[in-house]
């Protein structure tokens, strides 16, 4: 419609412009001349508003776009969450060894002096040993001071063991030697 417009706007005009130049009138004249300026008004306001809404439909188009892509992209990342498998949760016995590997892990920083590489091979052995001890049945019930100071035995381990934890102090008398009490 708005092209339609335009066209005979413009074919008014177009006209009015051809009876201005040969108009002899001073007053029709003037009179022509206030009509073209009014359609021509109306032409370039026309062509304007073509021009304004094909820009507005063109930007609710990228808009829509967008909001499309982004729909796609959270649908996208909900599948992807939806096909992983929930993580399990650690067994107990999983449990004890990563408390009592991460209780010792401030001892073998010191022991290894730094040095990443005897670093690596001291936890790569905790690893292994703690393998081994949680095969005991007694790995589950035994005093987490109790199995670090076993483990720490084990490793030939020097350093002095640093609780973080709020447990009672363990009473096991087959990893240490019994004090000797003096009587005064």
């Amino acid at each position: 419609m708005l092209g339609e417009l335009a066209e005979h706007a413009l074919v008014v005009a177009k006209d009015l412009s051809q009876r201005m130049r040969e108009c002899e009138d001073t007053g029709e004249a003037v009179a022509l001349a206030d009509a073209f300026q009014k359609v021509s008004r109306v032409v370039r306001l026309t062509l304007a508003l073509d021009f304004k809404l094909d820009r507005d439909a063109a930007r609710d188009d990228r808009e829509a776009e967008k909001i499309e892509a982004e729909k796609a992209q959270v649908q996208a990342a909900e599948a992807i969450v939806a096909e992983r498998p929930a993580p399990r949760a650690p067994t107990p016995i999983e449990a004890r060894k990563e408390r009592v590997g991460n209780l010792l892990y401030r001892l073998l920083w010191t022991e290894s002096e730094g040095d990443t590489e005897e670093f690596d091979i001291l936890q790569e052995d905790l690893r292994v040993r703690l393998d081994e001890a949680a095969r005991s049945p007694e790995f589950e019930t035994l005093p987490i001071e109790t199995l670090c100071r076993r483990v720490i035995s084990d490793m030939g381990l020097s350093g002095e063991l640093k609780l973080s934890l709020c447990e009672p102090a363990a009473k096991d008398v087959s990893s240490a030697q019994p004090e000797r009490r003096s009587s005064a």
